[in-house]
């Protein structure tokens, strides 16, 4: 055979050393075994599952529908109705003996005396009550007019407009043509063309002039017609210093 033409494979050698699976190769051989043992006993219960749920659809027995049936309603009877009783025979009535006693009296009328006609009562006369003639209303002379006597105060009125609308140019943050209108003094001195006011004389003062004009406030909104109203009301008065 060893030298033979057909041989495919080498010489047959003894083998010396036994190779013993490692520890890791019995671990998973048994892990292996534990999965197919696990799938069979499952498969065994899902088996005996079935087989006890068909069994027992099979022995239950099939559900009947139970009509309730109500009893019929008994018919009534009337009311036994009475019964009229015979009628019976009354007895025809005894006559009546004659009476032995005499006949009543029949009553007399009473004829009631005639009482006397009334006599008429003379009425009461009215006697007329005097009245009074009344005068002739004489004229009586009506109390003359109140006079205004609302006096325009300058600390109060005009002051209050002046403050506002012309301190800002003369004597606040400037002084234009040497006008300085912080006080009632100042005021009165005037500019360095002459005076701004003239007392009792509003149509001829130059600052009630300027500020009917428009010329006055230069810079700030112009006064309207009830300021302007104050200050006139207050120099036509004398321009006082109240």
């Amino acid at each position: 055979m060893a030298d033979s033409f057909w041989r495919t494979k080498a010489d047959l050698a003894t083998r010396k050393s036994i190779q013993w699976p490692s520890l890791t190769n019995i671990l998973s051989q048994l892990g292996l075994a534990l999965v197919i043992g696990l799938v069979w006993v499952g498969l065994f219960w899902g088996f005996l599952q079935f087989t006890g749920a068909s069994s027992s659809q099979n022995a239950a027995p099939p559900a009947t529908d139970v009509v309730l049936v109500e009893p019929e309603a008994s018919p009534t009877l009337p009311p036994p109705t009475a019964t009229a009783p015979p009628p019976t025979a009354t007895p025809p009535p005894s006559p009546t003996p004659p009476s032995t006693t005499e006949p009543e009296a029949a009553p007399t009328e009473t004829v009631a005396p005639e009482a006397d006609p009334p006599t008429s009562t003379p009425a009461p006369t009215m006697t007329p009550v005097p009245t009074e003639t009344p005068l002739p209303a004489t004229d009586t002379p009506a109390p003359p007019p109140a006079e205004d006597t609302a006096q325009v105060s300058f600390a109060a009125d005009v002051f209050p407009i002046i403050e506002d609308r012309c301190v800002k140019c003369h004597g606040g943050e400037k002084t234009e043509e040497g006008l300085r209108m912080t006080s009632y003094d100042e005021l009165m001195q005037g500019s360095w063309n002459g005076l701004v006011i003239e007392p009792g004389d509003a149509a001829n003062s130059f600052l009630v002039e300027q500020i009917t004009n428009g010329k006055m406030p230069k810079n700030e909104p112009r006064l309207l017609p009830a300021q302007i109203r104050i200050i006139s009301d207050w120099i036509d008065a004398g321009a006082l210093d109240n």
